[in-house]
């Protein structure tokens, strides 16, 4: 009869197997995310989570198999920011499009602001430069773990991106000047995660305070602002 596996130790019950598993993917991340995946031993993940060395086998089968949990943890993180204002801006296109009617520009924009203002505020959320270094790292050098991120989180952010874009732009949402306007409108907005230190520097903020939050915040409006029909486009 075959073996069973063995359990190590300090997951015994359900709770504390959870509480394993959570240490190990918040320490991938970090890990991940400053050394990138061969750099990174199972020892020093084990270490860091303060967990047994067999657990990372135990709940993730391999190390490439933790790194892949990774991502799909990091999914689950931002997801907790944009995911129900993504979805409440879907459905809300949803149901004009069965209507038979057409999204209204003003109201386009105005979910544009909020989703705008939303992204604004998860990058900006304590521990947000964990998971940025990471997405960093698969935008530079693109492994399995940027499909699961670009299919989570990015693929469905962009095309609700997208649809506004088109509407407030009066142009085809799946058009590639909109695609393009849509990515120059996010970046405008991960650059306040990624270029964290310059900001800073430029701005001669010590940190990123509710104050200072608020202030990066407010670009919402004039982000979206910048959002128009291009001069010369077909009517």
């Amino acid at each position: 009869m075959p073996r069973k596996p063995v359990r190590p130790n300090q997951d015994a019950g359900d709770g504390r197997a959870d509480a394993t598993r959570e240490r190990l993917l918040t320490a991938a991340l970090d890990l991940f995310g400053r050394h990138g995946f061969d750099s990174v031993t199972t020892r020093m993940l084990a270490e860091a989570a303060n967990v047994n060395l067999q657990a990372i086998n135990y709940h993730f089968g391999t190390k490439r198999g933790l790194y892949i949990a990774t991502a799909d943890h990091l999914v689950a993180m931002i997801d907790r920011f944009i995911g129900p204002l993504r979805e409440m801006v879907r459905q809300r296109v949803a149901e004009i499009d069965a209507s038979g009617q057409q999204l209204g520009v003003e109201e386009a924009r105005r979910m544009l602001m909020m989703f705008v203002s939303s992204l604004l505020t998860a990058f900006m959320a304590e521990g947000s430069e964990t998971w940025a270094r990471f997405m960093v790292r698969e935008q530079a050098d693109p492994t399995e773990a940027f499909e699961r991120v670009y299919g989570g989180i990015m693929r469905p952010g962009l095309a609700v991106v997208r649809r506004l874009v088109g509407v407030v732009t009066g142009e085809a949402a799946d058009s590639d000047w909109v695609r393009l306007r849509t990515l120059t409108l996010v970046g405008s907005v991960i650059i306040f995660r990624v270029g964290r230190a310059t900001l800073l520097r430029e701005l001669g903020w010590p940190a990123i305070g509710p104050n200072e939050a608020d202030a990066v915040r407010a670009l919402a409006t004039d982000l979206v602002a910048s959002i128009r029909p291009r001069e010369g486009a077909p009517s």
